[in-house]
């Protein structure tokens, strides 16, 4: 099997989880990397993705995992036939899928465009609760694990998985205190096992 590192920049950001699945399938079908298929009426190729990213934000460090043999030019073969904006950044050999969708617990973002305000407001609250995509009232707290400014660009990590919170929503919640408009909002790094 073939775990591998790829952005989604570049105009990218604008596909989803599911187009992008079938990218990626296309993408090695031209670079001539044969995937395993499932068994069974509907056979689909063994290509298994991370969690999925919302619409508009980018990402320096997706995770993908493809069961099919490992070649030394593999991110070579990946990045001359892949679409703009997806491009392969690190690629290993792996004995059995390392699950990147349950493997990774937080994700590190930054944004641009949000008025300066003092993070430890944020860090010293018991209890956010905001209204989430489905119109549940969700307290988003726990699930954020840091804040700081950096060079005029907001730093934060949010849960991932089970306990997720899009950044799209936390930087709108933070706008909506503090003004200002996220302008450009990027996944910098990811935290879980077995991810490089």
């Amino acid at each position: 099997m073939i775990a591998f590192k790829y952005t989604k920049t570049d105009g990218a950001e604008y596909i989803s989880h599911l187009d992008m699945l079938r990218h990626i399938d296309r993408t090695l079908r031209r670079a001539g990397i044969e995937v395993e298929y499932s068994q069974g009426y509907h056979k689909h190729p063994r290509i298994f993705m991370g969690n999925p990213l919302a619409l508009g934000v980018k990402s320096v460090c997706e995770y993908c995992t493809a069961d099919a043999r490992y070649t030394q030019d593999f991110i070579q073969l990946f990045n001359e036939n892949s679409p703009g904006g997806v491009k392969c950044l690190e690629a290993r050999d792996v004995k059995q899928n390392p699950n990147f969708a349950e493997s990774i617990r937080a994700c590190r973002y930054e944004a641009a465009g949000i008025a300066p305000f003092d993070e430890r407001e944020i860090l010293a609250k018991s209890s956010i609760v905001i209204t989430d995509m489905r119109g549940r009232e969700v307290d988003i707290r726990p699930r954020i694990s840091g804040i700081e400014w950096r060079k005029g660009r907001l730093i934060f990590t949010l849960g991932c998985g089970e306990n997720n919170l899009r950044p799209d929503l936390f930087c709108n919640y933070i706008c909506g205190i503090y003004g200002g408009e996220p302008a450009e909002i990027v996944k910098t790094a990811s935290f879980g096992e077995n991810i490089f």
